[in-house]
Parts: structure tokens; C-alpha cells; sequence
């Protein structure tokens, strides 16, 4: 069984960092009855489970159809009707299903036995079979320093070249609990949930599906924004733009927009920034630390830096170091809140798709499990050896979609293991809580129903901008402004 200290403490106290600092809106799940953590809550679960959370991390206890306790959310959680999760909120259905159906960034555990992560990994949640522990993060998991995986470049991984996917983590016991599975409490095995094998979707039209996603993403983004005090970062790309367009029936609800410039193309996302927030009458600020040149950098001084790549690299379990606008002391100066991110919208461009290697999303040219095991991007030497160490893995994760997904298994490897890849990151922004609105498996699923061939060529981010703010089509995208600049030079 688990007691302190954990390796979050141990790691902390080497660093000279403070825990309850670094490790903020983290958690633990154990049977132990000798783990204490200060400053977080204690909420007991089925058969003697007790919940270590933070204080400072939403959470919802839920309860069943009869009113007895049914589990609980860490994070925040949308429903399949658009409703904020909340203390006290009442299942009209199974865990389960409740789960299969919410949107956002959360953890989900059933009282009766079960721990379910959000549809695309962004909250992270680790276990350890050994000591029969769930919690946020590897050294949240641990009373021990980390034993390394030998399969991986743990130093690569750190500074951008390479990752942790298909479940693994920087330690050889510590796995990742999968999107779409269940970890079953009393064994510890993870099964497959969803998408369900005997799953009937709707025959839409393209058209009928982007006006069913866009309502979707503007129904979650006014749960979020009602409940929160809520953030839009805007560039010059589409993700943000496609978030800003959902959310301009609330933008009432939302507290501002805002622009991070950290190089040279960061000056040109936040012109097109103006334009938008302009368009859409937002209170837009830019923070900036490049001004002209990377020598005009306003930087943290060299031991503030350390300090806080050392914080991101325990928050986070080691999946890379913070970006920029951290590093720049930028992240400081936005206000607290939630902060709307854009990541799982690249599903609609079919980003993990090899390029011309399928015409139709539901009758592809075949599967090329070496390229979509080099997609992975797991080793930094490269996709040979990438290929040659993990296509086994890739390919025992593959055979667990059901018939009707094979077709597909190259956006399931995005969701499912590209992204809990590197989203833990997000631990580390603890003045922020960073969610994804398209963290959901309605609109993975509308995503997935739309031809690739036409996602690849934008069609359909386009689409759903002109579906839900056609007024914003008209200002260009960032490559657009760049592609101009370099032809007039």
C-alpha cells in the first residue's frame, strides 16, 4: 500500500520546491489508510477507496437515480445535455453512460469499483498495479524515486524529441489509463468501452453533422463560461477561431480574450487577434516578450527559469518542459480562470492521416501500421526505430477497436494515445485550468463521420466557421499573412 512521503514530496524537498505549490489540483486514489497529503480532501469510495484531491480542483459528487452516492468528477465535466456537473448532481442513467456522454476535462470514479479518464487523456490519470494506486501523475503514484523505462528516451522526451504513448509512462510500473477504457478497481485491468461494438450512427449529411457539432461545442463552451470564470486564447490559426465562432452567443460569459507573443510569428497571431476579438466586440489583452528580434526577449532571469522548468517537468510527470509563455513569467499575468484550449479539433483536418493515403473515412486504401507507428513520434532517432521497438504495442492497441473503428484507427491513435501523450503538461499551469470544449465523444465521433479527404483540405473547419460566425471568415489565416509576406520579399 501507498503512505507518504510520495515521490511528488521527495522530488519536491531535492528541488527545493514546495508540494502543495507544484503539485496543486493533483490526486491520489488508495486503499491505504496511513497516506496523508495537507491541503487536500479526503472523499471516501466503495470498498475502503479514499480519494485524495487538492482543494483547489473542482470536483462533483455524484449521486444515482435513488439519490445514494454514485461516484465522483475531479475536473470539469459538461453533460450530453449541456449541463454543468456540479456537487450533488443526480445520473439519469449509468455511470457509464454518464461518462460515454460528458464533454470537458475531468476524472470520473464509480463508487462501484471503476475510474474512467475524459474522452481525450487531458487530465491525466496514472495507476500502479504494485501498490494497487491511482493518482494524477507518476510521482503522485509513487513512494519511491522513478525507475526508468528502458524502452524510452527519458532525457529526449523532456526536451521536445519524443513521448509516451500507447499508455506508457517514465516509469516502468506506472501506466496510463487509456481514453474510451475502464480500470477496473479490483484487478486492475483496463477494458475498452467505447466506441461499442454494436454502435448505430445516423446516416447525416456533412452538412447535418457540422450544424449538430457546432450547436455541441457552443453548448459546452456556455456550461463552462456560465460556471467559471472562462478564457479564449486567439491566434491567427483555426482552432481558436473555430472556439471564438462557438462561443459568440456567450460571449457575455466570457472574461477575455487574450494573445501570447513569444517569437516572431507570435507578432502576426496577434494582429489577426485584434481582428477577431474586434469582430466579435471581445475584451482582448496581448502579452508579449518578443518584441523585434529574439535578442529583444523579456525573459524570467536564468534561476527563475530553472526553477520553473523544474516545476513543470514533476507537475506533469516528465512529458516535456513548459512552453514559452511560461517560461517568459507570461502565464503570471493572465487572470484565473479556465482557459478554453483548441487541441482536439485537429481531428478535423484528419492531422494524423497520411496525406493522399484515403479517399473516403469509411473505405480507406488499407492501413499502414508502420507509418501510423511512426505517427507516434515515441523515439528521437527517428521513424525506423520508432517502428521496430513499439509496432507490437501499436498494433495490441489497434486490435482492440471494435470492427466498425478499424477503418479509423489512425484518429483513435491521436485521441487515444498522441494526445494523453503530452496533455499532462497541463498539470503544470496551476494558476490556469486548461480544458479542451472538444473533449468530447459526440464531437470525436461527428469528426470521425466526415470524409477524410475533405477534412484534410479544411473543408470542414471551414464549414463549421461559416456555419457559426461566417464574419470571421473574411480575416485571414496566419500561413495565409505569412505565405503573402514571404512572396512580397
Amino acid at each position: 500500500m501507498l503512505s507518504a512521503p510520495l515521490a511528488a514530496h521527495m522530488a519536491c524537498d531535492a528541488a527545493k520546491l514546495d508540494f502543495s505549490r507544484i503539485f496543486r489540483g493533483q490526486f491520489v486514489l488508495s486503499q491505504s489508510t496511513e497516506l496523508s497529503l495537507d491541503g487536500y480532501r479526503v472523499t471516501e469510495l466503495c470498498e475502503d477507496w479514499r480519494l485524495h484531491h487538492c482543494r483547489a480542483l473542482p470536483y462533483a459528487r455524484l449521486t444515482d437515480q435513488n439519490g445514494k452516492p454514485a461516484g465522483v468528477v475531479l475536473g470539469i465535466a459538461v453533460d450530453g445535455a449541456g449541463v454543468l456537473v456540479t456537487d450533488g448532481y443526480r445520473l439519469t442513467a449509468s455511470f457509464e453512460a454518464f461518462v460515454t456522454d460528458a464533454a470537458g476535462r475531468y476524472v470520473a470514479f464509480d463508487a462501484a469499483g471503476a475510474v474512467y479518464a475524459d474522452p481525450t487523456g487531458s487530465m491525466g490519470v496514472v495507476y500502479d498495479t504494485n501498490t494497487r494506486t491511482v493518482a494524477s501523475t507518476p510521482l503522485m503514484c509513487l513512494n519511491r524515486p522513478i525507475i526508468d523505462n528502458p524502452r524510452f528516451d527519458a532525457d529526449a522526451i523532456q526536451a521536445g524529441r519524443g513521448s509516451y504513448a500507447l499508455g506508457f509512462t517514465r516509469d516502468t510500473f506506472v501506466r496510463g489509463v487509456m481514453p474510451n477504457h475502464r480500470l477496473d478497481l479490483s484487478d486492475f485491468s483496463l477494458t475498452r468501452f467505447w466506441p461499442r461494438a454494436d454502435a448505430t450512427y445516423p446516416t447525416d449529411t456533412p452538412e447535418q453533422t457540422i450544424a449538430a457539432m457546432g450547436q455541441r461545442l457552443s453548448d459546452v463552451i456556455e456550461a463552462v463560461a456560465k460556471g467559471h470564470p472562462t478564457l479564449l486564447p486567439l491566434t491567427g490559426g483555426r482552432d481558436s477561431r473555430n472556439l471564438a465562432a462557438a462561443a459568440k452567443p456567450h460571449l457575455a460569459h466570457i472574461v477575455q480574450s487574450y494573445t501570447f507573443v513569444s517569437n516572431w510569428q507570435g507578432q502576426i497571431d496577434a494582429k489577426l487577434a485584434e481582428q477577431l476579438a474586434e469582430a466579435l466586440a471581445l475584451n482582448h489583452q496581448t502579452y508579449a516578450s518578443y518584441i523585434n528580434t529574439a535578442q529583444d526577449r523579456d525573459t524570467l532571469p536564468r534561476p527563475a527559469r530553472k526553477r520553473q522548468k523544474m516545476a513543470y517537468r514533476l507537475a506533469g510527470g516528465y512529458v516535456g518542459d513548459a512552453n514559452n509563455d511560461v517560461l517568459d513569467g507570461l502565464a503570471r499575468k493572465v487572470p484565473k480562470g479556465v482557459v478554453l484550449r483548441g487541441n482536439v479539433m485537429e481531428l478535423l483536418k484528419a492531422n494524423h492521416w497520411k496525406r493522399g493515403l484515403a479517399r473516403d473515412a469509411a473505405h480507406p486504401d488499407g492501413h499502414d501500421a508502420d507509418y501510423a507507428t511512426e505517427r507516434l513520434a515515441i523515439l528521437p532517432e527517428g521513424g525506423a526505430a520508432t517502428v521496430a521497438a513499439f509496432k507490437p504495442d501499436y498494433l495490441a492497441w489497434k486490435v482492440t477497436l471494435p470492427e466498425g473503428a478499424q477503418a479509423l484507427a489512425y484518429d483513435f491513435a491521436f485521441v487515444e494515445s498522441l494526445l494523453p501523450g503530452w496533455q499532462p503538461k497541463f498539470y503544470g499551469y496551476t494558476r490556469n485550468f486548461l480544458l479542451n470544449p472538444f473533449s468530447d465523444r459526440a464531437l470525436i465521433e461527428g469528426c470521425l463521420r466526415l470524409p477524410v479527404a475533405e477534412r484534410q483540405a479544411n473543408a470542414y473547419n471551414d464549414a463549421l466557421l461559416a456555419h457559426l460566425a461566417p464574419e470571421l471568415s473574411a480575416i485571414p489565416f496566419t500561413p495565409d499573412v505569412k505565405l503573402a509576406r514571404t512572396a512580397a520579399a
